[in-house]
């Protein structure tokens, strides 16, 4: 399973594949407020320099970069950088999400253009 290019996606649709939301639920050593307060200032000035990456397939998506992703909602960047990965099927990760049909036909736009949607 080969990437994709970096492309921007919106953070809106890329919002809905995190496996949780990282500024309800923490752990006590990296979900700290402090730790988001910092990765916050940090693309803030510097914006996100490693991309998200998302698993795809016809049936679920999963997101790697849900720390970033809560970043990006507290700033309220329009998109973030996203390297798409397709998916097998089988396993099922227990945090995939539903692929919505309008999420899929961005994404497989993405895809196969390898520019923005």
């Amino acid at each position: 399973m080969t990437p994709s290019p970096t492309t921007p996606l919106p953070t809106a649709l890329v919002t809905r594949y995190r496996a949780v939301d990282r500024e309800v639920v923490g752990s006590a050593l990296l979900d700290t407020p402090r730790h988001l307060d910092a990765l916050t200032v940090d693309i803030a000035r510097h914006g996100i320099r490693t991309p998200l990456r998302l698993g795809f397939n016809l049936a679920f998506g999963t997101l790697d970069g849900n720390h970033r992703i809560a970043v990006a909602l507290r700033l309220g960047l329009d998109s973030v950088p996203v390297t798409l990965i397709r998916a097998p099927a089988l396993p099922r990760p227990e945090h995939a999400r539903t692929m919505r049909v309008h999420d899929l036909g961005v994404l497989l736009r993405a895809w196969d253009s390898g520019t923005p949607p």
